[in-house]
């Protein structure tokens, strides 16, 4: 059987010693879509919690996060992105590109321009935010315990627990998503006092605080 060796047009290299897309080598096919993507991308930082800005929220620093912040601001061409290392000041990455029903892969290092603010989070935390106050009454370890298992709850939901109040007989826990303090009390079947408090208006729609009143009686 023979076999036919191309050569490219552009640089002369063989299919023997390289991989061509179409007639082209895969290294020139390289190269002509590394012009077609931006060498700088704009990065929203948080000041105070250090998260990176991506499309629906903010996340912890780390490979994924940068590729989800670069994804879309590199070229209008359909591409993937992969992080490999990154700094304050640029990230080396990973492009990979379909051709003809072949990817084509090449690294490049992208300007990063940071633009530091303070994430929504850190805003509402620092001002003392919260949509619900959570009211613990009775026997104090149970009170504890509960402050604990809910505190925990809460964080790893990606909200937070803006203060803490003790008051005689109990604790008022002020937390900043009242949807997700109804759920941990339906997933954990706690029952409670609900009442509501009318504190503004968004989009012309009332906004109201909920609060929920938990008794716990003493251990027998």
């Amino acid at each position: 059987m023979i076999r036919i060796i191309k050569y490219c047009p552009t640089c002369n290299r063989s299919s023997d010693k390289v991989r061509f897309v179409g007639e082209i080598c895969e290294v020139c096919t390289a190269d002509r879509l590394r012009k077609d993507f931006r060498r700088r991308a704009d990065v929203v930082h948080c000041e105070r919690c250090g998260r990176l800005k991506v499309p629906g929220g903010y996340l912890k620093p780390s490979d994924q996060s940068m590729a989800a912040a670069l994804q879309k601001q590199l070229s209008e061409r359909k591409y993937k992105v992969r992080v490999i290392s990154f700094d304050q000041n640029a990230a080396n990455v990973e492009i990979a590109v379909d051709v003809g029903g072949e990817e084509v892969k090449f690294e490049m290092r992208i300007e990063l321009a940071m633009t530091h603010q303070i994430c929504q989070d850190c805003y509402r935390k620092s001002s003392g935010y919260f949509e619900a106050v959570v009211q613990v009454r009775g026997d104090r370890e149970r009170v504890e315990r509960f402050l604990k298992k809910f505190g925990t709850y809460v964080t790893r939901k990606g909200a937070f627990i803006g203060k803490v109040d003790w008051i005689d007989g109990g604790l008022d826990i002020y937390v900043s998503d009242k949807a997700l303090a109804g759920m941990y009390f339906t997933k954990n079947g706690i029952s409670s006092e609900k009442s509501y408090t009318l504190y503004g208006v968004k989009n012309g729609r009332k906004v109201y605080r909920n609060t929920y009143l938990i008794r716990y009686g003493r251990k027998d």
